[in-house]
């Protein structure tokens, strides 16, 4: 049986915190270039951050423009989360764009993830393209209702290596807003959920909660991605601070 790997969202950012983050047993971290302020640079450094202590650097990319995506690419980014899918044809653009002929039309540059082509594995331009094919995943996000219609097509194409569900915005766009025991909401899940196994891609969700965490991985997900740091980092703190209010005597807490 194949494992499921659990992973979590970056948003706040900072080496220490990818290396800290190293330590947790996580199989992968997202940082979240759509919503946090992460530059090129600074992504970069997560991901060698990331890479040095065995955890897989995932990236969600907030512009799908070919450049942008040959960025985090060639930075060494191991898998594109692409939000704000709406069209089978925006999916088949991105792959052009994120894999190697015969797939895609990547643009051809060494770059730091094969050690600018001085790396064994390089040599060879074909194999070359062939790993970076393999080992760099494109995972379009589905959290919009148009993306939801067309789910099978998009699950079907070559080079779409698996299909992120986003039930937060998903909801949201289907008028149930984080209405997460919603049936329409479930049916939707379900269905991305089996165009994946259908076509052998796949299958990420996001959870707010370990019990949904859990829910999702044995109805069949692939890999949960769990909260983000943030929120983690917050309750883990009013949870230490609620603890250390509780022991405390009433004549202390006064």
């Amino acid at each position: 049986m194949q494992k499921k790997t659990f992973g979590s969202f970056v948003e706040l950012g900072g080496r220490a915190e990818m290396e800290s983050l190293t330590r947790s047993g996580l199989d992968y971290v997202i940082i979240d270039t759509e919503h946090s302020c992460f530059s090129e640079e600074t992504t970069a450094d997560y991901i060698l951050a990331a890479e040095a202590g065995g955890m897989l650097p995932y990236v969600r990319i907030g512009d799908i423009r070919r450049p942008y995506v040959l960025r985090m690419l060639d930075i060494g980014a191991r898998g594109l989360i692409i939000p704000n899918i709406r069209s089978v044809e925006q999916v088949r653009e991105l792959v052009s764009y994120a894999k190697f002929p015969p797939i895609g039309n990547r643009g051809f540059c060494p770059s730091r993830t094969s050690g600018w082509g001085a790396d064994s594995w390089a040599s060879n331009v074909l194999s070359y393209m062939e790993e970076c094919n393999r080992r760099c995943k494109v995972i379009p996000q589905c959290e919009t209702k148009e993306a939801l219609a067309c789910i099978e097509e998009i699950a079907a194409l070559p080079g779409v290596d698996g299909i992120f569900v986003g039930p937060c915005d998903l909801s949201i766009d289907m008028g149930i807003p984080l209405q997460f025991d919603a049936p329409a909401l479930i049916s939707a899940i379900e269905r991305v959920l089996k165009a994946c196994q259908d076509n052998g891609k796949e299958a990420y969700i996001y959870a707010g909660s370990v019990k949904d965490a859990v829910k999702w991985a044995n109805r069949g997900f692939d890999s949960i991605t769990y909260s983000l740091d943030a929120a983690v980092l917050i309750q883990a703190y009013q949870k230490i601070v609620s603890d250390f209010r509780s022991g405390l005597s009433g004549e202390e807490q006064a």
